[in-house]
């Protein structure tokens, strides 16, 4: 069985969030989850594929679903790059010591916009000045321990997916719910998680599945951009 399907399947059977009471259970979720974003913090360099499948109810029982494949390159404290190409997207975003940039391969143009130099402070420099979210965030800072923030949490134990032992936890607040499938052991890995809004008529729903690896073939190069022939530079407006 496919992840993907794999995931559609555990969501569709679990009775989510019967308890309201915080108990034994809600707290080691906690554990697991802040564990293996801990361990991401420590790691100096990686890189790891997704693929993403977004699902909007868009009312009168239509639904819009949309597919994008991620390649993520890191390596601390002010490199990264996001390739994204699907649906809807074809992109790729440098962070380079200070640089940010993005080019729209679609459209053929790019923009440039100098930013602090460690991801962590360049992240929240496009998002809170500019609106730019880069794709699978919470994957990319390195104190993500501080920033997450649910109402209600619940371990459902331990599953098998895609041939993997994971802890299996979720999350709630009142917008959305989350669910983490973590792999087991010395390399607390999230290996798949699912985002789906709540409280409202027409809702979106996204499945992610991940595959890691340990950086070791990344270069410099990987996060020099090189601006192609016949591609157009474009001003990046503030948002506010």
């Amino acid at each position: 069985m496919k992840l993907v399907k794999k995931l559609f399947y555990v969501l569709g059977v679990v009775s989510l969030f019967g308890v309201t009471n915080v108990s034994a259970s809600e707290l080691a979720a906690k554990e697991i989850v802040f564990n293996a974003f801990n361990y991401l913090g420590t790691l100096d360099k990686y890189t790891f594929d997704a693929v993403i499948y977004d699902k909007y109810n868009v009312g009168n029982g239509q639904e819009e679903n949309f597919k994008h494949l991620v390649s993520v390159s890191l390596n601390r404290p002010g490199k990264l790059r996001v390739d994204i190409k699907g649906d809807t997207r074809d992109r790729t975003s440098y962070i380079n010591d200070g640089v940010f940039t993005m080019i729209d391969h679609d459209f053929g143009y790019y923009g440039q916009l100098k930013t602090p130099k460690s991801i962590d402070g360049a992240l929240d420099f496009i998002v809170k000045k500019y609106g730019i979210v880069a794709p699978l965030t919470s994957l990319l800072y390195s104190d993500m321990t501080k920033r997450v923030k649910f109402s209600r949490s619940k371990n459902f134990g331990v599953q098998n997916i895609g041939g993997v032992t994971c802890d299996y936890v979720a999350f709630k607040n009142k917008k959305k719910e989350v669910h983490i499938w973590i792999t087991r052991g010395d390399r607390p890995l999230i290996k798949a998680y699912s985002v789906i809004e709540v409280g409202k008529k027409d809702t979106f729903r996204v499945d992610t599945s991940l595959t890691w690896k340990d950086g070791s073939n990344i270069k410099n190069s990987d996060f020099v951009f090189n601006a192609p022939k016949g591609v157009t530079k474009i001003s990046i407006e503030s948002a506010k």
